[in-house]
């Protein structure tokens, strides 16, 4: 049978953040992190929405980019094991993709994968400090917006007081900004996103709130040494779209249904 193959799809037009995606996928393989056994290997591709908005930025822009690439790639789902989908939200295309695919293909979002991996990076005790995960995104709209999606994903009644859960924090910069504007500015405000979220010292797990931010690690390593100083080592840096491309090569080799 032919390798099983994964799908991310970057679900806004721009062009710009999938050829980021695409550097970061051949970082991973160039470190030799690629999933591979004797006998089969999982190819990675990537996938750019062929029209709708260039960045998403409130649930309208998620929906209609939702419905474009539904469109577009429905004739081809079969042609897949397993789609990431490289938006940091609770994104419509997921379950959208969750109800057309076969059995044993796997569907998946940066923001879920995020989420599930930062809760097996924290203590087992959520009062060993530090033993929080947070977000830094892009635009205001996302602080309530991510925040009532962990809410939903983790089931809880409020994320104020979790024990789990820190918060989101923002740049106010757009998705498309973050390789667009001056590099000088999206350090600076990368920066202070960082130092605002883990200023309390509670925090062992940042996610990058944003597949724009995929190779922006740096930046925020910078900034944690910053603000922590010595303790910014015991503080993880999570790219969505590495978490999420690590859990399905997972999944496709412990729960591979009918593609291997």
């Amino acid at each position: 049978m032919d390798a099983p193959n994964i799908l991310v799809i970057n679900p806004n037009s721009s062009r710009s953040m999938t050829d980021a995606l695409d550097q970061l996928i051949h970082d991973i393989d160039r470190h030799g992190t690629t999933t591979a056994t004797a006998t089969t290997s999982i190819v990675v591709h990537t996938y750019t929405a062929p029209s709708g908005p260039p960045s998403i930025n409130n649930d309208a822009d998620a929906l209609e980019s939702a419905n474009v690439c539904l469109r577009d790639l429905e004739p081809r789902l079969p042609q897949y094991s397993a789609y990431l989908v490289a938006c940091y939200s609770v994104h419509p295309l997921v379950s959208m993709l969750r109800a057309k695919v076969a059995t044993g293909v796997h569907v998946t979002s940066i923001f879920e994968a995020s989420i599930s991996v930062s809760l097996s990076l924290l203590p087992q005790d959520p009062k060993q400090a530090p033993s929080k995960f947070g977000i830094v995104s892009t635009g205001e709209y996302w602080e309530k917006a991510l925040s009532d999606g962990v809410k939903e994903f983790l089931g809880l009644d409020d994320v104020k007081n979790s024990m789990r859960f820190k918060g989101v924090v923002t740049t106010g910069l757009n998705a498309n900004d973050l390789h667009t504007a001056p590099p000088e500015l999206v350090k600076k405000m990368m920066v202070e996103a960082t130092k605002r979220l883990v200023r309390d010292r509670d925090v062992k797990v940042i996610c990058l709130g944003c597949a724009g931010m995929a190779g922006l690690d740096a930046i925020v390593d910078e900034a944690l040494r910053g603000e922590l100083g010595e303790d910014a080592k015991y503080v993880y840096v999570l790219d969505g779209v590495k978490a999420g491309i690590g859990l399905l090569k997972g999944l496709l080799y412990a729960l591979p249904g009918t593609r291997l």
